[in-house]
């Protein structure tokens, strides 16, 4: 499985550069359990790196989402200080680059020093790069998710953006590179397989319509996003993500003469801890070493799972907030890649604190509750299931639906008139019931209350 260290493939004769790619990184600093076993780390990519260029060019790049997971709640800031120090090339703004507003991601960018790019959206940000290389220059454009500004506090974006990844793609090749490359915060909507979840299946014709008007101005597509990996082509041209959160890398050769980006496939990122024990990685092993309870069960968010995750958690928001529904998507608490088709666990055992910061990554956890009207919750429990369907084809025209796993529903009536659900849904309720909501915060936070249900 994922998390013993093997040799990625030779680089095929003529290959001028090797491109490491990863996405969401999650300041995955420390080696994390996970459901297929323990993932890589931003030490072990490193050590990578360092192996690969010794026998050719290799450059790292990033998709996006690099300082999102347990680290910000634990240490009380962004460990963008830590994230300086890794020997990536090149990212792009993930979608919660935006979380805390436009200045503290220019503040963060200054920190860094690579460049985090953003051509679809004004902030400030280059939106393209030269990246030197001894096999030759490669151009990289970076893009935003296109809807960054409904997942957080981010600028619409540019008018007329896709035409202006031409333009770039141009003025890159004018002054020299040899390969255009972009970086897009986004990946395909998937949903994992039964009987072999590990495979996953996957729809492209959103990212298709996305990238068609400038997609054959470029040599390759790295994405992201997403939790599973993927690798194919969108217009022709060569388009691949690999898993989040450091479970794999994306290996790709850019050939000397000219040819077509060479995906060599998604491999294992190394385990490694790093040599210094740096605030962030002192604040992940206190988590660590901090058991706060037990579970009776091993609780997986993978359709088909005998303790299904997403039901449990909307349980445990019902009961602890008092409402008569509670409602979660198997897409909000993502804490592993989904190497094996489940994007979260909580492992059978001791449960940690660490354990509960992954799952809710937020100081405050409380949940809101949300004042319904009769009929309402029907509605949002025919449209949310229909949703999830991989069946479905109209799902894949939902922005925020690309995870394709029934959500966890929980309640203790028939009509429900209230339901508890994470703070981030209340606005895309309000979207699906076409009317602004009433909602409070419940009293109790989802990792205390998902304690004393374990206990």
């Amino acid at each position: 499985m994922l998390g013993v260290m093997n040799a990625l493939p030779t680089a095929r004769p003529g290959t001028a550069v090797r491109i490491l790619a990863t996405t969401d990184l999650g300041a995955a600093f420390v080696p994390l359990r996970t459901s297929f076993g323990t993932a890589g780390t931003c030490a072990g990519l490193a050590d990578l790196l360092e192996r690969e260029r010794e026998a050719q060019a290799t450059i790292w790049l990033d998709a996006g989402d690099l300082a999102v997971g347990p680290v910000q709640p634990l240490l009380g800031r962004r460990p963008w200080q830590e994230l300086a120090h890794l020997p990536i090339d090149a990212a792009a703004a993930g979608n919660h680059e935006f979380d805390e507003g436009v200045p503290a991601l220019r503040a963060a960018a200054g920190l860094l020093p690579y460049p985090v790019l953003c051509a679809n959206v004004d902030v400030g940000l280059p939106a393209s790069t030269i990246i030197e290389t001894a096999g030759g220059p490669v151009g990289v454009i970076g893009l935003t998710h296109p809807f960054s500004h409904r997942f957080a506090a981010a600028p619409p974006p540019l008018d007329g953006w896709p035409h202006r990844v031409a333009e770039l793609s141009a003025d890159l090749r004018a002054d020299g590179a040899r390969w255009v490359v972009v970086l897009l915060h986004d990946g395909v909507d998937w949903w994992p397989q039964q009987p072999d979840a590990a495979v996953v299946g996957a729809r492209t014709e959103r990212l298709t319509t996305l990238t068609e008007p400038w997609i054959t101005s470029v040599d390759l597509v790295l994405g992201g996003h997403t939790p599973a990996s993927w690798i194919g082509t969108l217009g022709g041209v060569p388009f691949g993500h690999p898993h989040i959160f450091a479970a794999s890398v994306l290996v790709v050769d850019l050939p000397s003469n000219g040819g077509r980006a060479d995906v060599r496939g998604v491999h294992p990122a190394p385990v490694r801890r790093p040599q210094h024990r740096d605030p962030a990685v002192r604040a992940l092993d206190a988590a660590a070493a901090n058991v706060l309870g037990q579970s009776r069960h091993t609780w997986l968010s993978r359709t088909g799972a005998r303790h299904y995750l997403p039901g449990l958690i909307a349980r445990v928001a019902r009961d602890s907030s008092g409402a008569d529904a509670g409602l979660v998507l198997a897409s909000e608490h993502t804490n592993q890649g989904a190497v094996d088709g489940a994007v979260a666990v909580l492992h059978g055992g001791p449960v940690t604190e660490l354990d509960l910061m992954r799952l809710f990554g937020q100081a405050d956890d409380r949940p809101a509750v949300v004042q319904l009207r009769p009929g309402e919750y029907a509605a949002l429990h025919r449209t949310v299931t229909a949703w999830a369907d991989p069946a479905n084809p109209a799902g894949d025209q939902v922005w925020w639906n690309w995870c394709r796993m029934p959500p966890g529903l929980s309640t203790t009536t028939a009509h429900p008139s209230t339901v508890a659900v994470a703070r981030a849904l209340v606005p895309r309720l309000a979207e699906l019931l076409d009317r602004a909501l009433d909602s409070e915060l419940a009293s109790v936070g989802t990792r205390q209350a998902l304690l004393a249900a374990l206990a």
